[in-house]
């Protein structure tokens, strides 16, 4: 085979190259300490580091999260500690009040400081975080809790009294003494005497007959609605005194939405709601209104024909004709709460509201990090479409420290040295059941701590494996370098020899 003289300069130049490509990779890998600056380098590799990579930046997020969560559940903590102190003073206060050698001026200025931590209390509930509420479940934009007034009804239905309004220095007693028979609410003028100073006076009011959901009367600078259509008798009494109104959200309430072209309708779900209902129009109907009403009114002007679906619309089931002012669904009823007409074919959307804020720390788990103040500390509720107030559902009357709290002060000023025992043993409940919930915020801070130090692990060993596969071994590195620069060397010289021979050299 004939060897040209170009085939020598191709071969010495590639040859060369090559060598000089050799160490300039190698010097890249020196400057950037990696194997692979780029993917050609290392294809399969560069992918498998960009998987690990992405795994270490999903954790980033997820440690941005607890931290934020670990913010929520810590202020809630310290909170409930300052909260717990509260209540110790107050069940100090308490003792105080049940001994028989107080006086009744010594319980009513006792009475007068629990009422200052009563404030105090309401204000500790309403903390937040980073101007979130940290227990009005998801109504994060608003305090928990207001300052407001409640009753305590003896031989009669706690809903007698339907709502107070105003405020009342001190606690208001009442009675209906003078009654000879029971008598209802509406059907006649049913008197009665009120006390504004302990029982120590007393003045005299009448409850007038009427219609409607509840009679107002003016009692001081309270007023008081009584529900229509509750007996009272002779023995009937009841205690008008300082309360926590409950203003966040609760397990069960829901929100409706219409789909339809009648712009004055609002409509408000009453009751409580475990999944979305869907509600639609059959026919066409016109719609008058009538006032809401916890329980199925009496049909008004028309029924309105309508089905409903519980799984988004695939299946409808027939509901019942239902007043022109409510629909009858599961969970409760629809108040359309307007008038007008509904069009067929036209629809409702009752949704659940989800009182719980949740946050992923981990893929597939996570943390609720906000609180339901009103499985802590009870208190009262208005309910947003009748306005009657009560108790909240779910916690006993003996465990919600709010009314504890509310029923001690009107047994300090009533010097009812009874009551005042009773309360200082709810008390104790009371925060037996605070801190039986505070365990649970517990739980979430432990959960917190554990998906933190399962990231901690998680990135470590990744960056290892990525390490591995992508940094370079200096000692390997070095060795190889000095090798790569003996063979470039080596193939110039050689190349300086073969380029400067000739036929001519030859023949010397």
């Amino acid at each position: 085979m004939r060897i040209a003289r170009s085939m020598i300069y191709t071969q010495s130049l590639n040859g060369s190259n090559s060598a000089m490509s050799d160490i300039l990779r190698l010097n890249e890998q020196a400057g950037s300490q990696k194997k692979i600056n780029r993917p050609s380098d290392d294809p399969s590799g560069a992918a498998m580091v960009l998987s690990l990579q992405s795994h270490i930046n999903s954790l980033a997020q997820y440690d941005e999260n607890i931290n934020s969560a670990k913010g929520w559940l810590d202020t809630a903590n310290e909170q409930l500690g300052t909260i717990s102190k509260t209540i110790t003073k107050i069940q100090e206060l308490a003792n105080q009040g049940s001994t028989g050698t107080v006086t009744d001026k010594q319980r009513a200025l006792i009475a007068t400081e629990l009422r200052e931590l009563q404030v105090q209390l309401i204000g500790l509930t309403n903390g937040d975080y980073a101007g979130n509420s940290l227990f009005a479940g998801a109504s994060i934009d608003k305090p928990a809790y207001k300052v407001g007034l409640g009753a305590t009804v003896k031989n009669a239905e706690q809903s007698l009294i339907h709502s107070i309004n105003g405020d009342a220095k001190k606690s208001i007693a009442v009675k209906f003494d003078t009654l000879t028979a029971t008598q209802t609410v509406g059907a006649a003028a049913i008197p009665l005497k009120y006390s504004e100073d302990g029982g120590n006076t007393w003045k005299d009011a009448t409850i007038p007959a009427g219609a409607g959901p509840e009679i107002s009367v003016q009692l001081g600078g309270a007023e008081v609605n009584f529900t229509v259509g509750k007996d009272i008798n002779q023995d009937t009494s009841t205690v008008i005194r300082p309360a926590a109104v409950y203003t966040g959200s609760i397990d069960g309430e829901a929100k409706a939405r219409y789909y339809g072209a009648n712009t004055g309708l609002n409509p408000v779900p009453v009751g409580v709601f475990t999944s979305p209902v869907a509600v639609r129009i059959e026919q066409d109907v016109s719609i008058a209104g009538t006032t809401p009403a916890p329980t199925p009114p009496t049909p008004a002007i028309g029924n309105v024909e309508f089905s409903y679906s519980l799984d988004n619309g695939e299946t409808w089931i027939r509901g019942d004709a239902s007043s022109d002012a409510f629909l009858n669904i599961p969970g409760g009823q629809l108040n359309l709460g307007g008038t007008g007409t509904l069009r067929a074919g036209e629809q409702f959307l009752v949704n659940p509201i989800d009182s719980a804020i949740r946050v992923e720390i981990s893929k597939g788990t996570k943390v609720q990090v906000n609180s339901i103040g009103a499985n802590f500390f009870g208190g009262i509720y208005r309910d947003k479409v009748t306005g009657a107030t009560g108790p909240v559902d779910g916690v006993p009357a003996e465990k919600n420290i709010f009314e504890v709290v509310g029923n001690l002060i009107a047994s300090l000023e009533m010097d009812d040295q009874e009551g005042v025992k009773k309360c200082l043993g709810d008390i104790k409940k009371a925060n037996e059941h605070i801190t039986t919930e505070t365990g649970v915020l517990g739980g979430r801070q432990n959960r917190l701590k554990f998906a933190s130090e399962a990231h901690s692990n998680s990135k470590m060993s990744t960056t290892t494996r990525i390490s591995t596969i992508q940094d370079v071994d200096v000692t390997a590195l070095s060795t190889q370098s000095e090798r790569a620069q003996y063979i470039y060397k080596t193939v110039l010289a050689t190349s300086a020899k073969v380029m400067n021979m000739s036929l001519l050299d030859y023949m010397k």
